[in-house]
């Protein structure tokens, strides 16, 4: 039997070109998943959502207490609010589907108490500016 032919003790540095050519034709599988979805994550959506909701009726509250009148920064924050709350509900893990126990639990809820404290500004500042327009 014949022995193989001995290689080189010493490597350059440098690879050469067949070399490079191997090394940028590889193929490597990469896989990518996404982690699963934790209970507690909704949990937080759904506290989120019931922390603005909170802070919007009480906006409203007081601003109809105290007779404020029209505010437009209120008014535009509680509208903003309306339009945030369906970007939380959707930013929910696992994307839930529509009817979901996360609706029923907070969203619904919130769209209509953040829409009812809304209603409620509007029309309280219509009256109370109504009330200061001078008669002629």
């Amino acid at each position: 039997m014949s022995t193989p032919p001995q290689r080189r003790a010493t490597r350059s540095l440098r690879p050469t070109t067949r070399q490079r050519v191997r090394i940028h034709t590889r193929v490597r599988a990469v896989s990518a998943t996404r982690p699963k979805a934790r209970p507690w994550r909704a949990y937080a959506v759904m506290v989120t959502i019931a922390l603005l909701v909170t802070a919007g009726l009480l906006a409203a509250w007081l601003i109809v207490w105290q007779r404020r009148g029209i505010i437009w920064p209120a008014l535009s924050w509680m509208a903003a609010t309306l339009f945030a709350l369906v970007g939380m509900r959707n930013a929910a893990p696992g994307n839930p589907p529509i009817g979901s126990l996360l609706d029923y639990a907070a969203f619904f809820w919130a769209e209509l108490l953040v829409a009812v404290g809304l209603t409620m500004v509007v029309v309280r500042g219509a009256r109370v500016e109504g009330a200061h327009r001078p008669t002629t």
